[in-house]
């Protein structure tokens, strides 16, 4: 901040209008005091909202509840505000409670709308008032507050900047002139992800794969929301075009975009154009025709999202390309390890079977060692090469010794379909040596995650008990697919609002 930025208020100035404003809020609300619930929408109003409640509490001697309402979902310009949601902190039901919106800045009416709109799905208030420190007028909704602490009109392109002691060290509000984004109280731009498309986790940074794991764990949220489902991506379309078969990923994918508001379309490509000879590009290229903004791409061939996001102006979504990589999976992987053993760096984790064959394998592996994790494969020479040495993990065909000090047991599926003559003796076989048992994970850490990516083949790499034991995270592992597809989808769309919708492929 340029020290010669005009001071509006300073720190006695905010304190006296804090105070004011809980003696109006007061008054207002005399005769309801105990139904008032005072909710802060941040980066400056769940602080600004706090002191609030706190004063209104030690004048009155009446406990008045305080809580976050988070509007980052609800909001109409994603990727011009700080992109990484987090879960609402509502301390009791709001049904037919009196609630107290309280923002740093009144502007255009938005933050304000989109606060209304989560409301929404939180519970049914018997009245909402509006509380702000600043209004500065140039309202594009008919919004109005209830209890403002200082009208301060200015210019259109200006920008009133709210500091507080808690989160700047200082209380002030200034007023800068040019402000970019028209943003108010100090939020900075979105965090987003750098390119357009998600075709692997090769092209992630350390960085943006935190970041897709923390957007989701606030995310899942919504999924224990009365109404699960935000506006966040309200009036934009994503397309499944799955080349290969698929229940999981593609469902979890469309629950995905629903929860956030998208339009979805399912193409099935044994009825489509497709069967008529229409090629890959041809097929893709029709459908941005129709403004679609996400084309989520299974298909056999490696490479074939690639060859898409070179030629399309939508995001393309890596759901699996033959052998290469399935980069969502992996993400989900680094989420519910995390979520369960409250760390990725460090962990071991071993993944047993059709090496070979698994693009599962491949993107976990560039996703944990990237992480921190060390990474051990293990199955049979003919399904596991000597080359994966060379990417970063430890090749081992004894399972004992693989599985020996290992904190997750990741099973794989065989993949028969992929299969050439001479791979395997029989199945039997397999089993018999690298079947996933009971007694076999004991070799591994005491409540070792047993992990899958589905669809099992029960009784073949993995045993029934195995599969449904209390430290499996299978069903975990499907769950949080939601959530992080949920994330990967909204970052795409703030970066791709940050960039003011140039293409970095």
């Amino acid at each position: 901040m340029a020290e010669s930025a005009p001071l509006i208020m300073d720190a006695p100035a905010i304190e006296r209008a804090l105070i004011r404003l809980s003696r109006e809020i007061e008054e207002k609300n005399r005769d309801s005091l105990s139904q008032l619930v005072v909710l802060g929408i941040p980066n400056r109003g769940d602080e600004l909202g706090r002191r609030i409640a706190e004063e209104i509490s030690r004048h009155t001697g009446v406990k008045v509840p305080f809580g976050v309402l988070d509007i980052t979902m609800y909001r109409d310009d994603v990727g011009t505000r700080a992109a990484v949601p987090r879960p609402s902190a509502v301390p009791v039901p709001l049904d037919d409670r009196i609630v107290v919106l309280v923002d740093d800045v009144l502007f255009t009416g938005r933050s304000v709308r989109a606060a209304m709109d989560a409301l929404a799905d939180l519970g049914r208030p018997r009245a909402v008032q509006l509380a702000v420190l600043v209004d500065r007028g140039h309202r594009e909704l008919m919004i109005k507050a209830d209890f403002v602490g200082k009208n301060v009109p200015t210019a259109h392109d200006a920008n009133v900047r709210v500091e507080l002691q808690a989160t700047d060290g200082a209380d002030r509000v200034v007023l800068e002139g040019g402000a970019a984004n028209g943003q108010n109280g100090g939020e900075k731009p979105a965090a987003a992800l750098a390119h357009k498309d998600l075709l692997g986790i090769a092209q992630l940074t350390r960085a943006e794969i935190g970041l897709i794991l923390d957007t989701a764990e606030n995310l899942a949220d919504v999924a224990r929301h009365p109404i699960k489902k935000v506006p966040a991506l309200r009036g934009r379309t994503m397309v499944n075009l799955f080349y290969e078969s698929s229940t999981r990923t593609r469902t979890s994918f469309e629950l995905a975009a629903v929860r956030l508001s998208a339009d979805v379309v399912n193409i099935n490509v044994q009825t489509s154009s497709v069967s008529k000879g229409e090629t890959l590009l041809d097929t893709a290229k029709t459908l941005e025709a129709m403004s679609v903004d996400f084309i989520v791409m299974r298909h056999a061939s490696s490479g074939a999202p690639h060859t898409l996001a070179r030629h399309l102006k939508a995001s393309v979504i890596n759901a699996g390309d033959g052998w290469h990589e399935h980069p969502t999976q992996a993400l989900l992987d680094l989420y519910t390890v995390r979520q369960k053993l409250g760390r990725i760096e460090g962990v071991t984790i071993t993944l047993v079977g059709d090496i070979l064959h698994s693009r599962v394998a491949r993107s976990n592996l560039l996703a944990f060692t990237r992480m921190g994790a060390k990474v051990r494969f293990c199955g049979p020479p003919t399904l596991l090469p000597e080359e994966f040495r060379a990417l970063g993990a430890e090749v081992i065909y004894d399972l004992k010794e693989a599985l020996t000090g290992a904190d997750v047991v990741y099973v794989l599926r065989l993949q028969f379909e992929r299969h050439r003559m001479g791979l395997m003796p029989s199945v039997k076989a397999y089993t018999q040596r690298y079947g996933i048992t009971a007694d076999r994970v004991r070799w591994a850490k005491p409540g070792a995650l047993v992990m899958h990516p589905g669809p099992m083949n029960r009784g073949v790499e993995i045993a029934h008990d195995v599969a449904d034991a209390p430290n499996s995270v299978i069903t975990d592992q499907v769950a949080n697919g939601i959530a992080i597809r949920m994330a990967v989808l909204y970052l795409l769309e703030a970066g791709r609002s940050a960039r003011g919708g140039e293409a970095i492929t």
